[in-house]
């Protein structure tokens, strides 16, 4: 399938069309010319039932954790209509290290949220607060949700937050 897609995209060489407009007279008028290049193909897969839905990078004075710092957070959304178990699942703040941060063995109910905090305090006790082994910066950078396999990144913000 990825071979056809490239056989296609790889015709698609450079392409000039004249975009057209009418004046006031409803007569046509070229108004520009418009150049195409060729698109590299990229395949999209279907990353599961979780997305971050929030994150906070710089978090000066806002929500808290138990320790009463206000680290960065990142919040992981389950818009599904089922459970879906975080075992094995990840987060991660580098690109080059699909599988930083592991997520316990606990659940996002279906419509439910989940904090993580990313206080580089390494804490994953299912039953308390949870806490990434990183941080976010300020500046940006990339910050991944990675399924079960380690290698399928389910969503991220790449190469930077927006």
């Amino acid at each position: 399938m990825l071979n056809n897609l490239r056989k296609r995209l790889g015709r698609v060489q450079r392409s000039r069309f004249r975009r057209g407009s009418t004046n006031p007279d409803k007569q046509a008028a070229r108004t520009s010319r418009l150049r195409f290049e060729q698109l590299e193909g990229r395949l999209v897969l279907d990353g599961g039932p979780l997305v971050i839905s929030e994150f906070m990078a710089i978090n000066d004075s806002g929500l808290t954790d138990e320790d009463g710092d206000h680290s960065d957070w990142i919040e992981i959304y389950n818009p599904s209509d089922s459970p879906v178990g975080l075992d094995g699942w990840y987060l991660t703040d580098d690109a080059s290290d699909l599988t930083q941060w592991r997520f316990p063995g606990a659940t996002i109910e279906p419509n439910d949220y989940l904090l993580v905090f990313a206080s580089n305090k390494d804490r994953r006790d299912p039953a308390g607060p949870l806490h990434a082994d990183f941080k976010l910066t300020g500046d940006g950078e990339y910050l991944g949700l990675i399924r079960p396999d380690g290698i399928t990144v389910a969503d991220d913000y790449a190469p930077a937050f927006p």
